[in-house]
């Protein structure tokens, strides 16, 4: 065996197989950070590896065969020891490992370096300076109120219900925000977020008020009347500020024209604002994605349901909207955004802090098996390329593949600065990645950009929570409360950074909110728990945390979230310790979010990160923890 071994060296097998790993490596690293700008699919990448896979084996037993010699490559048994240069070629391969390995650190410096460096989702990624991230002054410049204006701005307001039929108010609803989230696809054009905008639903405020208040300069507004197969719609995009109506059209069609009319208001509105979108492009980007009228149908009430649930707290109008999705792919399976929709739900599911999951008893295999499903079909059949890297950093992330995901999400927002979901989804990452400063950058631009969508609110205050800004925490959250003061994510959000930041009388002001609005109950109790813990009352958080062991046993981010609060790290442990399997890592994902959540406590899912390169942040003490 000891002669085999010996041969093998002399050989140079063993270099040629350290070579090839190294090779590999480089060309994975690089295909993984390229491929998916260019929209190359899935299986491209796959297949890459496959290959390289394959070549490994035939690598090393062309390395045993045969020998480079001056004549040319001939097999090793021909050529005798006394002339055999195996000597010189190892020395030659030992040079090329070292260089091998030089590129690959640098490489590696290179890629950490990109992901600081994208710390702002701006037309170009900025290199990282040495100053300060915005103070909470820079950050008020701004008032929520009274958001800057831009020329290419816009606001949709909701279309008037005008059908005999109450009932046809969702499909109305779903039609005005389809119209919103085609005009918000364009790069040049600012549209101010669903929520907001359909918060002036039936107001009595005028053009220029709505428009100071929605920080934009445009207004569209228009009316929908349905009766049995006829359908009329009328569409005016108004000049805040002389009331000058730049475009107007009516449409008096069947509902076989639905899609179309929807296509033909966006592109008529862009080109009114003269965007700086080609034609080919922008019928790209508006298009709906479907020549089925049904299916449209059934997306506009998946929309429509998705809103609601997020503006009343309901989640199980998540439920009806997944359903919906479900129905639009059944009546289109090459419906794209369905797909996509459909996907975010699953997603939601594996998720395990977040309020909508746990809508269905599906095991974490079939969940995920469902979202992959639904997100690759989303991927083949959406014609938009820069909507494929959206998606992509998605998957990614569901992967687990965080730093693949901020980079995709970071291209994306290069190129679409004003989405909203993504917008969200960087400040998720920068939050889970513990990159703290790089989240108050990125807030300090969404919110100078729009004033915020809510869920961006949200997503803003988590993210900058666990960082060492509490006076930046502090100003947006209370702008946010200004803002979103009936929306119950935000201030259960807000009502948990308050406390964070030791403002336990401006907590308690917005609690009996949370507690009288449609949350989960979980929710609820929770932030019943944080204040009572905050306010001192030992023993009544005591009372509640024994009340949610009865009636949530079976809620894991409530149950460790309860126990953090209440100072039972040990018992918070060992809930999440059974997680750190593969079966179950993508619930122990979810807690990432968590600043108080210590990832070296659990070897495995540590080891994914640290695969990735990823050193987990210190984990934070709870500051209002009950004293028992």
């Amino acid at each position: 065996m000891g002669r085999f071994f010996d041969e093998l060296k002399r050989r140079n097998v063993v270099r040629v197989a350290i070579a090839y790993v190294i090779f590999c490596w480089l060309v994975i690293q690089i295909a993984e950070a390229l491929l998916p700008g260019f929209g190359a699919p899935d299986w491209v990448f796959k297949t890459l590896v496959l290959f390289l896979a394959i070549g490994f084996p035939l690598a090393l037993l062309f390395a045993w065969a045969f020998e480079l010699t001056p004549d040319g490559i001939r097999k090793t048994r021909d050529v005798s020891l006394a002339v055999s240069v195996t000597a010189s070629t190892g020395r030659k391969l030992d040079f090329a490992i070292i260089g091998a390995l030089v590129i690959a650190l640098g490489y590696f410096v290179w890629d950490r370096q990109q992901l600081i460096d994208a710390a702002t989702p701006a037309a170009e990624p900025v290199a990282k300076t040495d100053a300060p991230p915005p103070d909470a002054e820079s950050l008020s410049a701004t008032q929520p109120a009274e958001v800057a204006t831009k020329r290419r701005s816009i606001a949709v307001l909701p279309f008037v219900n005008m059908s005999s039929d109450a009932e046809q108010e969702w499909f109305v609803d779903g039609l005005t925000e389809e119209i919103l989230n085609s005009l918000a696809r364009t790069p040049d054009l600012l549209v101010a977020a669903r929520t907001s905008s359909f918060n002036y639903k039936d107001s009595d405020k005028n053009i220029p008020e709505i428009a100071k208040a929605l920080g934009v300069e445009h207004i569209l507004e228009g009316s929908v009347r349905r009766s049995g197969d006829r359908l009329r719609v009328t569409a005016q995009l108004i000049r805040a500020d002389d009331g000058f109506h730049l475009w107007s059209e009516s449409y008096d069609r069947t509902m076989d024209d639905v899609i179309q009319i929807q296509e033909e208001v966006a592109i008529q509105i862009a080109n009114a604002l003269e965007t700086a979108m080609d034609p080919e492009a922008l019928a790209r980007m508006v298009s709906a994605g479907t020549s089925s009228v049904p299916a449209y149908e059934a997306y506009l009430q998946g929309l429509t349901f998705g809103v609601s649930s997020i503006a009343s707290g309901d989640v199980y109008e998540y439920l009806s909207a997944s359903e919906a999705y479900e129905r639009a792919i059944e009546l289109d399976p090459e419906f794209a955004l369905a797909y996509r929709r459909l996907a975010e739900f699953w997603r939601l599911q594996l998720l395990t802090v977040n309020i909508a999951s746990g809508l269905t008893e599906l095991p974490t295999e079939e969940i995920l098996a469902r979202y992959e499903e639904a997100m690759d079909n989303a991927i083949r059949h959406q014609k938009d390329p820069v909507s494929v890297i959206a998606y992509r950093a998605g998957k990614a992330h569901v992967e687990m593949k965080h730093l693949q995901a901020l980079r995709l999400i970071t291209t994306y927002l290069a190129q679409r600065p004003n989405d909203h979901d993504a917008q969200g989804f960087l400040l998720g990452l920068f939050q889970e990645l513990g990159m703290y400063d790089e989240a108050v950058e990125a807030v300090a631009e969404f919110y100078e950009r729009d004033g915020h969508d809510p869920l961006v609110a949200v997503q803003s205050i988590l993210s900058m929570l666990y960082g060492d800004n509490p006076e930046v925490l502090r100003e947006f959250t209370e702008k946010s409360i200004e803002r979103f003061p009936d929306n119950v994510n935000v201030l259960y959000q807000a009502q948990r950074a308050l406390l964070w930041l030791g403002d336990i009388d401006g907590a308690s002001r917005i609690l009996p909110i949370v507690q009288a609005s449609d949350m989960e109950a979980d929710n609820r109790a929770l932030a019943t728990l944080r204040q009572a813990c905050a306010e001192g009352k030992s023993e009544l958080g005591t009372r509640i945390f024994n009340k949610m062991l009865r009636d949530h046993p079976d809620e894991p981010a409530a149950m460790w979230l309860s126990r953090k609060i209440m100072g039972r790290d040990d018992e918070a442990l060992e809930l999440l310790l059974p997680l750190d399997n593969d079966e179950d890592m993508h619930s122990l994902a979810s807690f990432l979010g968590y600043g108080h959540f210590d990832a070296s406590q659990f070897p495995n899912f540590l080891a994914v990160l640290e695969a990735q390169g990823i050193k987990p942040y210190a984990p934070q003490a709870v500051p209002y923890q009950c004293k028992t």
